[in-house]
């Protein structure tokens, strides 16, 4: 297969493990990405061992440490995109918030408390920062913002805008009884996001999802 009457010469298969590596570094989607790489690897390795008249165990081992740590990094991103991480419970909480992978889910959830409403909640007031952030699953919920009050559906988040920016309510937003709702406090998930990148870019997009949906809604709501 390789050398003297192969398919490939020595210098041919480290051209073609050159080339491998550096298609993988243009792709990305990051399965596609790091299975290139992986590949490209394999085959300095196979050159490293198999065609050089004396294997060079040194630079094999390289090579198979650096395939090897893309290789776990592979397995930990197949496992964070697998529904099979979410617990049975959690499952429907997932497909309601949506706009998450699993492994992002399954981190917010760790620092939240999911519950159901017995007696009507303020959840923000008005003019004040809330110390936490709720996603509404179900029920009945209404705000009074300037004497005025509105209802609101469910499925939306709640104290998002001073979750994101620090500032006060811009309503006071309450919940009826039987509503069912998932809330994180906000200074603890702040700090868990923060050392995981992808979680708060996830949740600060899906939070500019539901802000989206909010505006649409009360500019139809105007017309």
């Amino acid at each position: 297969m390789f050398g003297e009457g192969g398919w490939f010469s020595g210098e041919q298969l480290v051209l073609l493990g050159a080339v491998v590596q550096t298609m993988a570094m243009l792709f990305r989607h990051q399965v596609i990405l790091r299975v290139t790489f992986i590949t490209g690897a394999a085959i300095y390795i196979a050159f490293y061992l198999v065609v050089l008249p004396t294997p060079l165990w040194e630079a094999a081992f390289a090579s198979l440490a650096m395939a090897t740590a893309t290789f776990y990094g592979l397995v930990v991103l197949l496992v964070s995109r697998s529904k099979l991480i979410i617990p049975g419970s959690l499952m429907d909480l997932y497909h309601t918030i949506g706009g998450m992978e699993p492994g992002e889910f399954r981190s917010l959830m760790r620092s939240a408390a999911r519950r159901g409403v017995e007696t009507t909640e303020t959840l923000t007031h008005e003019g004040e920062v809330p110390e936490k952030l709720y996603f509404i699953e179900s029920g009945g919920m209404w705000a009074e913002k300037n004497s005025q009050d509105f209802t609101l559906p469910p499925e939306v988040f709640i104290g998002e805008v001073a979750f994101l920016t620090g500032k006060p309510a811009s309503a006071t937003v309450r919940v009826a009884p039987g509503a069912r709702l998932v809330e994180w406090d906000a200074a603890t998930l702040k700090r868990r996001i923060q050392r995981n990148s992808r979680v708060r870019l996830a949740l600060e997009a899906r939070i500019a999802e539901d802000l989206a949906g909010k505006v649409t809604r009360a500019v139809n709501s105007e017309t």
